[in-house]
């Protein structure tokens, strides 16, 4: 039964699937309210959204975050900024080495230089910007089915933007859509519910059979025992039925003996 199922009904783990979790989220948060509000700022460089879609805009960015932790978050070895830190930056090393985002291809597409942009700005400021890139890519990997095309070479080609109407590139709200997806949460739901459902029918079906096995033993063992009783009580039949013949041959030449002796 579980083989009728499609593959595509069941919410199957895997490095892609489950690279980045909710967990991730929030120790950058943590990361970000650790940061000095005023004071200093910091000078980097990263990708602005413009017209990019979701897939291309978190494509071209990740280098740029890789980039950013590692020149301008440095702290003290095993301090929880540090480890923060550390897990984001293994979660995007992970993110490639398990082909999850294919890096840029420069005989297909073009460096997407014309989408960088220097910024000027604090620290938590640009870690909410890695926030929203996450989040981006959190909502594409659990609200999609069917695997993504990170094709961008006409994206990354054009200065102009498509006809499309934009999504917003807000952190709050990528994680409000990331929550509020009916269409995936439905989708979601209903192949999980499927695969409980069929899971259960599957259940019940070897209970079933097993009980039907048994069952059957216990007929067979029955059968078995009145044979056996049938059987010994036959023979102990014939061995009564011997004994009289043998009695009664006995007696009568008994008798036989008595009437020569008289004679």
């Amino acid at each position: 039964m579980l083989l009728c199922v499609p593959l595509s009904m069941m919410d199957i783990p895997g490095p892609c699937k489950h690279a980045i979790t909710m967990d991730h989220l929030l120790q950058l948060k943590q990361l970000i309210s650790n940061q000095l509000r005023n004071g200093c700022s910091i000078t980097y460089t990263f990708i602005e959204r413009k017209h990019l879609s979701m897939v291309c805009y978190v494509k071209a960015t990740l280098p740029r975050v890789l980039e950013l932790f590692n020149v301008h978050f440095k702290y003290v070895q095993d301090s929880g900024s540090a480890q923060a830190v550390f897990s984001i930056q293994n979660l995007i090393l992970n993110i490639y080495s398990h082909h999850c985002i294919p890096s840029l291809n420069e005989e297909l597409e073009e460096d997407p230089v014309a989408f960088e942009r220097q910024y000027n700005e604090s620290p938590a400021q640009a870690l909410q910007r890695v926030e929203e890139v996450l989040s981006l890519y959190l909502h594409l990997i659990t609200t999609t089915n069917t695997s993504l095309n990170w094709t961008c070479e006409q994206e990354y080609s054009s200065s102009l933007p498509p006809t499309v109407t934009q999504l917003t590139t807000s952190t709050e709200s990528a994680v409000e859509l990331f929550w509020q997806d009916p269409q995936g949460s439905f989708s979601d739901d209903f192949y999980r519910l499927g695969f409980i459902v069929v899971c259960i029918c599957g259940a019940f079906l070897i209970l079933l059979t097993a009980y039907c096995l048994l069952e059957r033993k216990k007929l067979q063992r029955q059968l078995h025992r009145t044979r056996i009783s049938s059987d010994w009580g036959l023979q102990v039949v014939e061995n009564f039925e011997i004994q009289e013949d043998v009695s009664i041959i006995f007696s009568t030449h008994l008798i036989f003996l008595q009437k020569y002796q008289t004679a």
